[in-house]
């Protein structure tokens, strides 16, 4: 199949331009601007590339188009298409039927740590053999890209609650039917198309809905947002982090490059695990990893040795370099509290002291 993809050169386009062409398809693509690194990518990948949504790409003449939220109506290409009657689908539609259809789904949702969560629950797996599928709003240190088709059942997703495009107003993750739900947190967020955290809350809970019965959903137990989410009705088995009932850790102690913590479950203490990053919100996020990859099947014992070896992802408290004596720092965080418990656990690593 040769599918043409509108905004390609974005994060999650980009990752289901990656996976169609390790699908064997035939994948082209526009975008208003293309540049590197996105460009150098997919170009490596032997995709074609147009800059901007001329209408005049109606004679690429795809099999199908695929849209991303990118774009709306009034966009000339977009408007082209409706004209000629062509068929048409948003990305995470394509990716569902196309790749998730087969696959055992882990997906991660939350306002904030989706992208760490899914960076470390797929190198839980991958160091456990399973070699999964993942598609992550980041790059993961640890491996080359954010996207791959491959080798197993089990894919890895970060489930975003933003719509799905100018057609499909409901959240992208209500597409991805997973087998494994990962609710991180959740606060108001997205001002631009949710009202309130009311119009959130239903969004998550249409992603509940679509969990099966002889699927799990792994619950911050701090969050009382997502109790009220599950109390709309719940139909999956749910089990606990951040709860004594449930995944949790103590003896937390910072050793200037990584942290130690022994992690529990129940009464029963698992073992200790080491981790590069710093922060309780990291800690939360290796626990509901832990948690999501044993019920893919890795035992918690060797999810907690292999964080040991996880170096993080770029543009999560990524240091670049020095510079007059000061340390250069990347970070994508942008929501108030992500900013707020970043900045908590690097006082955390580095000292209360530290500027």
């Amino acid at each position: 199949m040769h599918i043409h993809i509108l905004g390609i050169c974005g994060t999650f386009m980009g990752g289901i331009a990656a996976i169609a062409t390790q699908a064997g398809h035939r994948v082209t693509g526009c975008d208003a601007n293309v540049y590197p690194p996105m460009s150098d990518q997919l170009r490596a990948l032997g995709i074609d590339l147009v800059e901007g949504f001329d209408a005049s790409q109606l004679a690429i003449a795809p099999d199908l188009w695929v849209v991303g939220n990118v774009v709306s109506r009034g966009n000339p290409l977009v408007e082209a298409i409706l004209d000629a009657r062509d068929p048409y689908v948003s990305g995470p539609q394509w990716l569902s039927e196309q790749v998730l259809a087969r696959k055992w789904v882990l997906a991660i949702a939350g306002t904030h740590g989706k992208t760490t969560t899914a960076s470390l629950l797929a190198w839980i797996l991958e160091s456990a053999g399973r070699r999964p599928g993942f598609l992550i709003g980041g790059v993961p240190v640890d491996f080359p890209v954010s996207a791959r088709l491959g080798d197993s059942e089990l894919f890895v997703i970060e489930a975003d609650e933003y719509d799905t495009a100018f057609f499909d107003k409901r959240s992208k993750f209500v597409h991805y039917r997973p087998r494994t739900a990962v609710l991180n947190n959740l606060e108001f967020d997205h001002a631009d198309i949710f009202p309130d955290l009311a119009a959130i809350e239903t969004q998550f809970h249409h992603l509940v809905r679509t969990v099966p019965r002889s699927g799990r959903i792994v619950v911050n137990a701090a969050e009382p947002a997502l109790d009220r989410v599950l109390a709309r009705g719940l139909w999956s088995e749910r089990e606990n982090f951040l709860s004594p009932d449930g995944w949790h850790l103590d003896r937390v102690e910072e050793h200037g490059d990584y942290t130690g913590f022994d992690v529990h479950f129940g009464a029963q203490r698992i073992g200790r695990c080491r981790l590069a990053l710093s922060g309780a919100h990291s800690r939360a996020n290796a626990l509901a990893a832990i948690a999501a990859a044993h019920h893919a099947g890795v035992g918690p014992a060797r999810a907690i040795d292999s964080l040991a070896g996880f170096r993080g992802v770029r543009r999560r408290l990524e240091e670049r370099g020095q510079a007059g004596g000061v340390a250069v720092i990347d970070d994508f965080a942008h929501h108030p509290t992500a900013i707020a418990t970043t900045l908590a656990g690097l006082r955390e690593r580095l000292g209360a002291d530290a500027r």
